[in-house]
């Protein structure tokens, strides 16, 4: 006899009783366990922060992640599955801060980075609970008894490891350039971080201002002259027409570049000429009648670079109360290297500035001159260190502007109108509009960005860029366009990785410098740091976090002086990109790692966005110590909108909790939902409806099906595998038929990483048993 079923589907009834015999029989653990002499087949576990609770859209990865082993396991292949937690950085940071009512570094730091930090350990783990639950009741196998968590010290002490690697090659350095910046939270981020927090639509200033030319400098060729004496006999003043939208840097404009390639247009109006780029001329406003002269931009920069026009400064900084420094090259006598540096220069109430050539001056839009503040912009500061310009510095760190302007003490973008005002009622603003464009965000408290030059610490991932692109050729990507698209397009494009943190909760960065003749050296590992001569600060137990692996100094080897550690704490992305080697302690423990199949990965698969997250720090971690991938398969999810295709938040009030559809309709048709739906790739709508379509077009199908089979063999007192078993019908083989067929696609389908293709494989065959074996 079959145990009868109810004609009445409840699946979250259901759902939970074979939960708790799976878990009262520990399925999972034996299912590893049985196989573990078969071959291996790993999953590297994205580790999520558990200080939030897990919305739907960690649904749609946890059961993409489980699908793949789950079907590796059924074959027979030791799928050991390791959770995993991400403990540390601004996520964890930012919310302790909110907790805490404090709203900066000085507030942190006057509360105590000890006392923060404890605020922070605790916070980590505080929906712990809701994920496990979570994680249980949608059938993710995954081992959360043993978790990796990125805060523990064996955890850190393999990434010190790691950086330690790239230290001793020369991967790692001090760099003083252009980092983006989050004023809000005072520190540099990382340019996939930065890919993950622009916002488009964003409005701002769309300016066009005029910079007096300083008329003796029109002196040298025949244009020239021409031009020195059109303004002179006029009595009119003259200006190069500029444009920009972010008014606030202009304070540290020092230069104005134009294309040397290109004409451009002095126009004559009642009171002025302009000059901008002849090609702009119908997009500002103008006619060619309007045209009084033309030259090149070559004429405006010179022949040597040395006589060009020059410029009245926006702001003199000497008048404001801000130094001004300026780029000089030398050479350095250790290294025999051209390096540049920034000197102060003394006050010049008649300062000018100076017209350059650069390869970055549009002709599609703006004027075709381009204003130039090398302190704000990778290109700008660029520009400035290889031209010898001017650098002028007007914004702290907070983002505030500095001097005494009228718009001094104000946040950059507040200042920007005043900057308007200010430069109206100076006569130099020739149109002011608005424009919508792309603008980047700080990915964790939505701060507008600074573009702005400081020391930061930064490994060299250009210096493998080559093994990263040939690297990303051994990955299969789900879909495939990701490989050569939107990752293959981020390492094209590969830049230094702007590492080191200004903050608090995070891995320390391990290095450490002296205090008397500032030598530095890397160091990877615990009881490196401790044989060190000198070697004091450890206290018990040990917690490498900050403020206590600040307290812990050597002498140094070079002059005896005390190496201390440099203040910075690291990326966390580094966190999750070291999980490969940080999760089993390598290569302090564990030492046959990359022989014994746990590396590289089988599998992972997270949401499209961590092509500059999660799979970029992967990628390159491996690569930098390895030279080879970390992972040899990725499915690539696309992101959940609502039923109306917009995007959920809690603002828009179309947030959809997981836990009321699981109640509802049970997990099972939530996976399957998101199993069939769509490609894992593709962008998907989600609402409760689509779920419960789902369950009354497959499942209660499925299930009425197999509550008439169970009716009928009961009723015919039918026995599996017996003797003396009717013949076939044409109808039966067919049907056995297309049972072959279906596991045989089935299998591909997840063999080739494509379960939505094997989902609606079995969907199709669910419909053809019923409609048709059944019904006939």
């Amino acid at each position: 006899m079959f145990r009868p079923v109810s004609s009445q589907l409840n699946l979250p009834q259901v759902e939970e009783e074979i939960l708790a015999w799976w878990k009262e029989n520990k399925i999972f653990e034996r299912s590893v366990e049985n196989r573990k002499g078969g071959t291996r087949f790993t999953l590297y576990e994205g580790p999520p922060t558990a200080n939030g609770s897990p919305g739907i859209h960690h649904v749609l990865s946890r059961i993409f992640k489980d699908i793949i082993p789950r079907h590796r396991a059924m074959k027979g292949y030791y799928t050991p599955r390791i959770g995993g937690w991400d403990t540390h950085g601004l996520p964890v940071e930012l919310e302790v801060e909110r907790e805490l009512g404090l709203s900066s570094k000085t507030q942190i730091e006057e509360y105590g980075i000890a006392r923060f930090n404890t605020r922070c350990r605790e916070s980590v783990f505080r929906y712990l609970k809701d994920w496990n639950a979570l994680t249980e009741r949608i059938a993710y196998w995954c081992d959360l008894e043993h978790p990796y968590v990125t805060m523990e010290n064996y955890y850190i002490e393999t990434v010190w490891w790691a950086l330690k690697q790239m230290w001793d090659r020369g991967l790692i350095y001090l760099g003083y350039k252009t980092a983006a910046h989050c004023p809000r939270c005072g520190t540099s981020l990382s340019s996939h971080e930065v890919a993950l927090g622009y916002e488009e639509d964003t409005e701002d200033p769309s300016v066009y201002i005029k910079f007096k030319i300083v008329r003796s400098s029109l002196v040298g060729s025949e244009a020239r002259k021409r031009l020195f004496k059109r303004f002179t006999s006029s009595g009119k003043p003259a200006y190069f027409l500029a444009w920009t939208t972010t008014p606030w840097t202009l304070p540290g404009n020092t230069a104005l570049a134009v294309d040397a390639e290109a004409e451009y247009a002095v126009v004559e109006t009642d009171e002025e000429y302009l000059v901008f780029a002849t090609a702009l001329l119908g997009a500002i406003g103008f006619e060619a009648s309007q045209v009084a002269d033309e030259l090149a931009g070559e004429e405006l920069v010179g022949s040597d670079g040395k006589s060009a026009v020059e410029y009245e400064p926006l702001y003199n900084p000497h008048a404001y109360g801000v130094e001004r420094r300026r780029f000089v090259r030398f050479r350095d006598q250790s290294s025999g290297h051209t390096r540049s540096d920034l000197q102060l220069q003394e006050p010049d109430r008649d300062l000018t500035y100076r017209v350059i050539a650069t390869d970055f001056v549009s002709l599609e839009d703006g004027t075709g001159i381009v204003h130039v503040a090398p302190s704000f912009g990778e290109v700008d500061f660029e520009a400035g260190r290889e031209q010898g310009l001017d650098f002028v510095q007007q914004v702290d760190l907070q983002g505030n502007i500095t001097g005494n302007y009228s718009f001094s003490g104000k946040f950059v973008k507040d200042a920007d109108p005043l900057v308007i005002d200010d430069l109206k009622e100076k006569g130099l603003l020739y149109r002011s509009e608005t424009i919508r464009h792309t603008y980047p965000f700080c990915w964790r408290c939505s701060t507008p960005l600074l573009y702005y030059v400081k020391e930061s610490w930064y490994i060299k991932t250009t210096a493998v860029k080559d093994r990263l692109i040939s690297g990303n050729n051994e990955i299969n990507w789900y879909p495939e366009h990701i490989k050569y698209g939107r990752f293959g397009d981020w390492l094209e494009n590969n830049v230094d990785w702007a590492f080191s943190r200004e903050r608090y909760w995070g891995t320390p960065l391990p290095i450490w410098r002296c205090e008397s003749c500032d030598y530095r050296e890397g160091i990877g590992g615990v009881e490196e740091l401790k044989s060190k001569p000198g070697f004091k600060g450890l206290n018990e137990p040990l917690d490498l976090h900050r403020p206590y692996v600040d307290d812990m100094t050597y002498d140094c080897s070079q002059c005896g002086g005390t190496m201390r550690r440099v203040p910075e704490v690291i990326d966390c992305w580094f966190d999750s990109g070291a999980m490969p080697v940080s999760q089993v302690h390598y290569p302090f423990e564990n030492e046959t790692l990359l022989e014994d199949g746990r590396f590289p990965s089988d599998y992972i698969c997270e949401a499209v966005d961590q092509t500059r997250g999660w799979f970029y720090s992967l990628h390159a971690i491996s690569t930098l110590l390895f030279s080879r991938p970390c992972f040899l398969n990725c499915i690539c999810l696309g992101h959940i909108l609502d039923a109306k295709g917009e995007k959920m938040s809690k603002a828009k009030g179309n947030v959809i909790e997981p836990s009321a559809v699981i109640d509802k309709y049970g997990a099972d048709a939530l996976r399957w939902y998101f199993f069939t739906s769509s490609p894992p790739g593709n962008v998907r709508r989600f609402s409760a409806d689509m779920v419960s379509e789902v369950t009354r077009r497959f499942l209660l199908t499925l299930w009425n099906t197999y509550s008439f089979f169970i009716n009928y063999a009961n009723i015919d007192r039918f026995t599996p595998g017996a003797e003396g078993v009717l013949s076939h019908s044409e109808l039966d083989h067919w049907i056995i038929s297309e049972l072959n067929q279906l596991i045989a696609d089935v299998d591909a389908g997840l063999e080739n990483y494509d379960p939505t293709g094997a989902g609606r494989k079995i969907e199709s065959f669910v419909d053809d048993l019923s409609n048709w074996y059944v019904r006939r």
